[in-house]
């Protein structure tokens, strides 16, 4: 299951997430020295089940792929998948760590960035993690169909077309409502 930015919990489930990976990688490449190094199969096995604690047939698929032209140990495109996790984790942390700030911040100050456009207004509302475009009226059907191809949808609980906070979507609903002012 996707681990949200906005849960309360998602820093702890990230770092968690992100020592698993850690952990995988450092025992990925512990066991490879062991396997392609020149001790015999048996005491491979007794090494690696020791002090890595992996199954006997687990073992055995490592030493003796089933396929010829597999190397002995975890294949390179297992560690550098896992590498390049490992480096997805720590900026999807950075993320978090910096959305958590920033709910801190508009809950300290009570204050949400607001961008007005004449016939309505942006908020960047932070604690909900929405981007929001309230309308003075009902747009027209041209400037719904717009919203709806850029992800935007409409909440009723909100009165406002709204979409998952992003730059993306912020940058557009400024370009395409021509904000003339930022409060």
């Amino acid at each position: 299951m996707p681990i949200k930015t906005d849960d309360p919990a998602a820093l702890e489930k990230l770092d968690a997430k992100l020592n698993a990976c850690i952990k995988l990688q450092e025992t990925m490449k512990a066991v490879n020295a062991i396997v392609r190094s020149s001790r015999s199969d048996e005491e491979k096995r007794t090494l690696i089940m020791n002090k890595h604690h992996i199954s006997a047939e687990s073992i055995d698929d490592l030493l003796h792929p089933k396929q010829s032209w597999q190397k002995p140990g975890f294949p390179g495109y297992a560690l550098t998948n896992n590498n390049a996790e490992i480096r997805r984790l720590k900026a999807r942390i950075a993320a978090v760590s910096n959305y958590q700030k920033e709910v801190e911040k508009v809950e300290e100050t009570g204050e949400m960035p607001e961008f007005t456009f004449a016939g309505g207004r942006i908020v960047d509302n932070v604690p909900e993690n929405r981007i929001q475009i309230f309308f003075d009226s009902k747009p027209e059907a041209e400037i719904r169909t717009r919203l709806k191809q850029n992800g935007f949808r409409w909440s009723p609980s909100n009165s406002a077309w709204q979409s998952f906070r992003s730059v993306h979507s912020l940058n557009w609903a400024k370009r395409e409502f021509k904000v003339e002012e930022t409060v």
